[in-house]
């Protein structure tokens, strides 16, 4: 005889009461620290433009600073009798050199093509040349967009008798005193050493 199974009473699951989950607060937003920013260097663009001549592998320039750091460059020139412009931002109220150097000690003109080299600050050209041997540095000074200021201890090779740095780079109005033409705005010093 088989037992049939006894049934007993069965409960309801109790509900539990629902708690809503509990959201983490948002954390405050975190600042980062950053250094403070660096003042800008004022720095005012000047236009390189080599002109080569029939070789113009044999042409390199550099400009730097015065601390002797190279700060713009240029060779590796492929095409002869071609126009390489290069725009450089320099910094300003910074002595700056420029050195352009030929391999083959000949210049880029006037034997070997009509190669030349100018630097610019907006319209005006403040150095140009060409006709040097293996290599010729400028220095200047770039005051604003209005004035740049030439070592002309540094043209032609020709130094001042006399004149210290900042009087090579100094150009002085009429009735100042001068040490020669080129010190003057009008490149006229008279006789008695005063601009005219």
């Amino acid at each position: 005889p088989t037992v049939p199974p006894t049934v007993s009473p069965t409960v309801p699951p109790t509900v539990s009461p629902t708690v809503p989950p509990t959201v983490p607060p948002t954390p405050a937003p975190v600042t980062p620290t950053t250094p403070p920013p660096t003042p800008p260097v004022s720095c005012l663009t000047v236009k390189i433009d080599i002109l080569t001549d029939y070789f113009p592998t044999e042409t390199s320039w550099t400009i730097s600073d015065q601390e002797g750091n190279e700060v713009a460059s240029g060779s590796g020139y492929t095409q002869s009798q071609t126009n390489y412009i290069q725009d450089q931002c320099l910094e300003s109220n910074n002595v700056h050199t420029f050195s352009i150097s030929d391999t083959w000690g000949d210049g880029i003109c006037c034997s070997y093509g009509s190669g030349s080299y100018q630097l610019s600050l907006g319209e005006t050209t403040f150095i140009e040349g060409g006709d040097f041997g293996s290599s010729v540095e400028h220095r200047f000074l770039l005051l604003d967009l209005d004035t740049v200021m030439i070592d002309h201890s540094t043209c032609a090779g020709e130094a001042v008798n006399g004149a210290n740095n900042m009087d090579d780079f100094v150009k002085r109005g009429a009735g100042e005193k001068c040490k020669g033409g080129q010190h003057c705005l009008s490149n006229k010093c008279d006789g008695n050493g005063i601009c005219e």
